[in-house]
């Protein structure tokens, strides 16, 4: 792909959007930057990284004779492909791709593993890289979680194993993009504001898969109900994963508690599953997947299970924080939506305080609220969500509820109420976008929050 001298308009200044301004200058084009946030809504440092890499920027709005003189649109994941530039750029038959596409042209390897899935993705791929690190020495994991792919490209070479996360906003905007593996771990309703069917969700996630061929695997969930249904459409070999035993050809499966897989006719018992170190089931799943996902790379089971039975989780999933006066705090703010959040509260027996609520992506809370009613003491909701889980616990009968204004009092109020046993537990069911710039900053947060606690009692 040469890019010598051609006008590329990059539309979201974001992360991964200044990362391609970088690339694409250093290729040699001229590039173009907008974004619909006003210039002083920005850090300063990403200002900075805009007016260096970019010939021209455009803040709020852009003209429209702009897309006359682009030969091709690169788009930020956060921006919906409905935004007038990118309506006129299809129109006038200019190329639209984000970055992830944009890196793949320039990769020199084909060895790489994409995950993708409503929920689970950030374990899953971590998992992942951990285990293909203990047998190969240049594996990089990027994408949706640390770095852009794109930033990673260059260090790169034929030799290199890619573990990427990726959402579905990034796969909208694929054309040529090929993984060797890739994995839909689960689809459940969520960014249904940006998607608005949630078949239109389904097809998203769907073309993590479009481009793979014989050669390649598809990793599909067999124990939720819309990822079996893909087994039949989905490319390449595929391998399931189930907490049960089922009949398939290449399968990783439980049975009688020990985890076992299948893969060229030869069955192979790998380890007990309470030998994880990760508690709940859900990282179950997430553990199941990473051993379909490793399989094609001729992992030996022993690495598998020496990485499993020390593998303490990510940040900000369901997260150890501390412990005060035999109360425990964790950290689930990556649980931006009801499915995750409801496996959080499953992972733990004992009970416990919840903090939810946040950004509304058009999620409904009634299944989520049903589960909050019978597994949580007492919840504290905050953010533009918070009289809508109000009302659905409501029709639960569920009134031990209080309203509070930012995740400070939240926390605050959390302990004083608590006794010894408890867990404190920060999963939102939400996006993080009407409080804070992301779930990372809002889980920061909230330890930081939890620290006071120990130094000061806040």
């Amino acid at each position: 792909m040469d890019l010598i001298g051609k006008n590329v308009l990059i539309v979201g200044l974001g992360k991964s959007g200044l990362a391609c301004a970088q690339f694409l200058k250093k290729y040699g084009a001229f590039v173009i930057g907008f974004d619909e946030k006003a210039e002083e809504q920005f850090k300063e440092e990403d200002r900075n990284c805009a007016e260096k890499y970019c010939d021209e920027i455009y803040y709020c709005e852009i003209p429209d004779e702009v897309i006359d003189k682009v030969q091709l649109v690169v788009v930020s994941p956060g921006v919906p492909l409905t935004k007038r530039p990118l309506v006129l750029a299809y129109k006038k038959g200019v190329e639209v791709i984000g970055e992830i596409e944009l890196a793949y042209r320039f990769c020199k390897s084909k060895n790489i593993v994409a995950i993708t899935g409503t929920n689970g993705k950030t374990t899953t791929t971590t998992l992942v890289g951990e285990i293909l690190k203990k047998q190969y020495e240049d594996v990089v994991v990027c994408g949706n979680i640390g770095l852009p792919f794109i930033d990673t490209i260059e260090t790169s070479s034929e030799d290199t194993i890619f573990v990427l996360e990726i959402s579905s906003f990034q796969l909208e905007t694929i054309k040529y993009f090929k993984p060797r593996v890739g994995c839909i771990l689960n689809i459940t309703p969520d960014h249904l504001n940006r998607h608005i069917t949630m078949e239109n969700y389904i097809k998203a996630k769907m073309r993590i898969f479009e481009n793979i061929d014989e050669k390649g695997y598809t990793v599909l969930n067999y124990d939720n109900d819309i990822t079996r249904d893909l087994i039949g459409v989905a490319k390449g070999n595929v391998i399931v994963f189930s907490k049960t035993r089922v009949q398939f050809e290449n399968v990783v499966f439980v049975e009688d508690d020990i985890i076992y897989f299948t893969i060229d006719r030869k069955t192979q018992k790998i380890m007990k599953k309470d030998e994880i170190f990760i508690p709940g089931q859900h990282n179950l799943e997430n553990a199941l997947a990473a051993i379909s996902c490793t399989l094609p790379f001729g992992i030996e089971k022993n690495t598998i299970k020496q990485v499993l039975k020390t593998f303490k989780g990510v940040e900000h999933r369901i997260e150890f924080v501390a412990e005060i006066n035999g109360i425990k705090f964790y950290n689930d703010s990556k649980g931006t939506n009801t499915d995750a959040a409801e496996k959080a509260l499953n992972a733990f027996e004992n009970p416990i305080i919840l903090i939810a609520g946040g950004y509304d992506k058009g999620e409904s809370f009634e299944k989520f609220a049903s589960l909050v009613a019978k597994k949580a003491k007492k919840v504290f909701l905050l953010g533009q969500t918070k009289q809508k889980i109000a009302s659905e616990l409501e029709k639960n009968g569920y009134k031990n509820f209080e309203l509070v204004s930012n995740l400070k009092e939240a926390v605050k109020k959390s302990f004083e109420c608590a006794q010894n046993g408890d867990i404190i537990l920060l999963s939102p069911a939400c996006a993080s976008w009407d409080m804070f710039e992301n779930y990372e900053q809002r889980g920061r947060i909230f330890k930081e929050y939890v620290n006071e606690l120990l130094t000061t009692g806040m």
